[in-house]
């Protein structure tokens, strides 16, 4: 095995390994909100619970007809290769700029440190980070 296969497969594994947490499948808010307890099951089988006061704020800045549209937890893909954080999805960036007061909004979305700690603030229980390399 060549150094930059064995190199390649161990960045892979570690990957893998920071992304356990992430769901299996992703809810709709829509379907979040009938919950009474509403929550994902990561990979890893643990059960993520999204806090109730975030769900209610969002179904709040979100118009009826897009509940079922978006898709939590909401993304937040890291790169090796760029500075930033990317969002991605239609709905997921228009809530995003909203939160962030963000006018052009592009899909996808590059936001950097300081609109990260203001997302993970408003949004700590409905975002997770995504690895990618």
């Amino acid at each position: 095995m060549r150094e930059d296969d064995r190199s390649h497969h161990l960045l892979k594994k570690q990957i893998l390994i920071l992304n356990r947490h992430l769901p299996r499948r992703r809810k709709t808010l829509q379907d979040l909100i009938q919950e009474d307890k509403p929550h994902v099951v990561g990979s890893d089988g643990i059960r993520h619970r999204f806090n109730n006061e975030e769900i209610k704020f969002l179904t709040e800045i979100i118009e009826s007809d897009d509940l079922r549209r978006i898709k939590l937890p909401i993304y937040i893909e890291i790169n090796s290769k760029n500075s930033g954080y990317k969002i991605s999805g239609i709905m997921e960036t228009k809530v995003v700029c909203k939160i962030l007061k963000i006018e052009n909004c592009d899909d996808p979305l590059f936001i950097y440190r300081n609109d990260m700690k203001k997302l993970r603030k408003k949004l700590p229980s409905t975002t997770q980070y995504i690895f990618l390399r």
